[in-house]
């Protein structure tokens, strides 16, 4: 199965994508609604001054523009699109002075523009310190920092989850819980908080435009007219790219890392019955009405009254200028009583319905529009993109499932990613996929239990053919032989049985005597489990001279030969403790040495046996806490401070040795409370067992005994038993065990 790649979470993405957009589309618009009413705020802010223009100062005003070299003009230009109105006007100040030896000195033929000569201050800001559009701009920026903020405390939650799923980590219940409610709200919540700047700088604009305002704020008033209606349209088209952006994630990106595969196979959404026809609605009007309506607001604001231009005459130049060769065909701005020297008398009905535009409105217009169509262009390649996947992503995971499910694949279930006709498809291919499983495992089931009863009816015919040609005779014979032999072998096994019993009570007898540990004693256990019901290993305890000798032996062989030699080793350790004064624990594995070797006449021969017993005697002094230890091949263990110290035997039995028979070594320890000592025979390391069928073996004992300290020793007894059975399992026991363990 193809591995899932964990997508990263957009959201401050979005968020600067969007405004990024918007401002592309709103700032071009207002440096030309600036250009175009520069001369108007010049005007407004020119005093008592008017304006006075003539016939022959208009002509001579287009002389004096025409004069005027472009990179002038493109300097305006870029004033106006950055919003420089200060730079702009100052710019248009100079341009007015450089050129005023072309006008006419007359008062009559002159145009003024910008404020009186005699005012001490003409600057001319738009953006005054709280100016309708300062306060307007200072607000959308704080709202906008504030909606980014707010944004990024709705998003956070799913920034954490993706980043965790990325990083393989485990999600906490309540983050996923909380995402998983917050999802389908992702669209429209982010279109909410990125345009809530927007929709208050309406009301702002909107409030502005119904107050009453100044005659000299009228120019303002007109601009932040056609900056509203922008507004309006441009917080729609960021309304819907934020949403349809979101909401495109949301169904191929977040979905199914949210919600599990078995949720996704059925529809999860609170709204049903979408239709893929609006979403194709949306990217047709989108595509067909963007464009147009952004070329249609320039165009629009291009166009200027005739009216405007509040002149009482027309000449043949002014017809020809504004309606070139139509004016002689239709007749536009004819005489309609009489010609004089200096114009036409225009009609008053007639001329001033027209419009047009000017040289510098036409280029701010054709820049306007290119870069209207640039932001349209990018939305529209995006809603195309957005709308195409949401559709052919659903589409390729369908087929891709059924080529699986022809494939011979099972249970192929598809996501449902929408709530439209392709999750209806989704849903429905799921739901036959289910009805198909089901289908396929009822026929199965059916198919193992015919085949269960043609192997059960086979069975009795073929038993009931078997008994047919067996001799009735022949079973019965068969059946007293097996009945004589079964009672015999039971007779006899009863015997033996006996026998050995007998033999456990009389081992049981000679064993010492459990009371002796515990008076000297508080905490320890003694693990006794035989293979047989006669054990070949003892243990040993023996109170004299107020200390206590303790030992811990495996004798060769077990069951009843071990058992035999168990009980010379348990009478001769009595006799050696009874008539020796001193308790040396190697001089008293030296004599019982002796005692072994002469008992079972043994010589060193290589035809004879080799048996003996291996042994650990400890001489323990309660009061003084100190110990004497002396082994045979069977070593002490004590643990101390979380480590287990080895104390190693002679590597020598109780018996006859090949080598040349040397004293045993005495090992003298100073006790410690808390210090614990193990004695054991080597039943326990050795038994088989595991998934390999290995032997215990003594490093994972003492790791054992380590891991078990803190407990008490009869509790240490029963985790002892549950490992070996844990380890040996199914093996039977191989050896006998004994372990013995006492807390000082």
């Amino acid at each position: 199965m193809k591995k899932k790649i964990i997508p990263k979470f957009y959201g401050l993405r979005i968020y600067l994508s969007s405004i990024i957009l918007y401002f592309f589309l709103v700032f071009p618009f207002i440096g030309f609604i600036i250009f175009q009413n520069v001369p108007k705020f010049i005007e407004n802010r020119g005093g008592t001054e008017q304006v006075a223009a003539t016939v022959d100062s208009v002509r001579t005003s287009l002389d004096t523009i025409a004069l005027m070299k472009m990179e002038e003009i493109d300097t305006m230009m870029n004033l106006a699109f950055q919003g420089e109105i200060d730079s702009l006007v100052s710019r248009a100040i100079e341009s007015e002075t450089s050129h005023e030896d072309t006008l006419s000195e007359s008062s009559g033929d002159r145009v003024l523009i910008g404020p009186h000569e005699e005012e001490e201050d003409g600057r001319v800001d738009m953006f005054e310190e709280k100016g309708p559009f300062a306060r307007y701009f200072t607000l959308l920026f704080i709202l906008l920092g504030i909606s980014l903020l707010l944004g990024w405390v709705y998003n956070s939650p799913f920034k954490r989850l993706f980043r965790k799923l990325r990083s393989r980590k485990e999600l906490p219940e309540k983050l996923q819980s909380r995402c998983k409610k917050r999802l389908f709200g992702l669209p429209l919540i982010n279109s909410l908080i990125i345009t809530m700047p927007n929709i208050v700088v309406i009301l702002y604009s909107w409030i502005f435009l119904i107050s009453k305002v100044n005659p000299e704020a009228e120019v303002e008033r007109s601009m932040f007219i056609q900056l509203h209606y922008l507004t309006i349209v441009a917080t729609l088209l960021e309304f819907l790219f934020v949403f349809y952006w979101q909401k495109h994630r949301v169904h191929i990106k977040y979905i199914d890392h949210i919600y599990s595969e078995v949720e996704l196979r059925k529809q999860i959404f609170r709204r049903k019955g979408g239709k893929i026809r609006n979403r194709f609605m949306v990217a047709s009007g989108m595509t067909t009405f963007l464009p147009l309506v952004v070329v249609m607001v320039y165009l629009v604001l291009s166009i200027t009254s005739i009216k405007e231009l509040k002149l009482d005459e027309y000449s043949e130049d002014h017809r020809e200028i504004l309606f070139g060769p139509w004016s002689d065909i239709i007749g536009i701005g004819r005489d309609l009583s009489s010609n004089n020297n200096n114009g036409i008398e225009v009609d008053p009905g007639g001329i001033d319905k027209f419009f047009y535009v000017n040289a510098i409105d036409s280029i701010v217009m054709l820049v306007g529009i290119g870069n209207g169509i640039l932001v349209s262009f990018v939305y529209l390649l995006l809603f195309i993109r957005w709308t195409s996947r949401d559709i052919t992503w659903p589409l390729k995971e369908l087929l891709n499932n059924i080529r699986n499910t022809r494939g011979g694949k099972k249970e192929q279930y598809s996501i449902v990613r929408t709530n439209d006709e392709l999750g209806e498809l989704a849903e429905g291919y799921n739901e036959m996929t289910e009805q198909i499983h089901n289908y396929v495992e009822s026929i199965s089931a059916m198919n193992r239990d015919l085949e269960e009863k043609v192997k059960e009816r086979t069975r009795e015919v073929v038993e009931q053919k078997e008994e047919i040609e067996t001799q009735k005779e022949e079973i019965e014979a068969q059946l007293d032989l097996a009945t004589l032999q079964r009672d015999t072998i039971s007779k006899q096994k009863d015997l033996i049985l006996d026998s050995i019993h007998y033999a456990e009570r009389i081992q049981s007898a000679i064993l010492p005597p459990v009371q002796i540990l515990k008076e000297q004693l508080s905490d320890h256990f003694i693990l006794f489990k035989p293979r047989d019901i006669v054990s070949g290993d003892y243990y040993w305890a023996r109170e004299k001279d107020q200390k206590l000798l303790i030992a811990v032996a495996d004798c060769t062989g077990h069951g009843v030969p071990g058992g035999f030699l168990s009980m010379l080793g348990i009478s001769s350790m009595n006799e050696i403790v009874n008539r020796s004064s001193l308790l040396d624990p190697g001089k008293i594995l030296e004599q019982l040495r002796a005692v072994v070797i002469a008992s079972m006449h043994q010589t060193g021969s290589r035809d004879e046996a080799q048996d003996g017993i291996e042994i650990a005697l400890c001489v323990i002094d309660v009061k003084k806490k100190s110990l004497v230890y002396a082994g045979a091949n069977r070593p002490l263990y004590l643990v101390r401070n979380g480590e287990v110290q080895h104390i190693r035997p002679d590597r020598m039995p109780i018996g006859i040795y090949e080598q040349e028979a040397l004293p045993f070594t005495n090992h003298s320890i100073k006790l410690k409370k808390g210090d614990s000592l193990y004695l054991f025979s080597d039943g326990y390391v050795d038994q088989l067992g595991g998934p390999l069928r290995k032997t215990f073996r003594a490093i994972n004992f003492r790791k054992l005994l380590l891991e078990i300290q803190d407990r008490p020793m009869e509790k240490q007894k029963e985790i002892l038993v549950k490992k070996m059975a844990l380890w040996q399992g199914e093996v039977e026991q191989i050896d006998d065990v004994l372990v013995m363990g006492i807390k000082i």
